[in-house]
């Protein structure tokens, strides 16, 4: 079954051992957006942040469990 990309994004938060500053430094997102994302805060984050950390966590091989 195929993972729509906003939810590999959210599961790679659940799963990954990162940092907020880490996943920023990587993804060229700000730390605080970073963390609103992650937290769902911001409820429907645009495409150009979806798609960089996307980008970001692939990188890094990560596996959404």
């Amino acid at each position: 079954m195929e993972t729509g990309l906003y939810a590999y994004v959210m599961g790679c938060f659940e799963t990954a051992n990162l940092t907020y500053q880490e996943v920023a430094d990587g993804s060229g997102i700000s730390r605080r957006t970073v963390e609103k994302i992650a937290r769902k805060e911001i409820k429907d984050p645009g495409v150009s942040h979806v798609e960089a950390l996307a980008r970001f966590f692939r990188s890094r091989e990560l596996k959404v469990a």
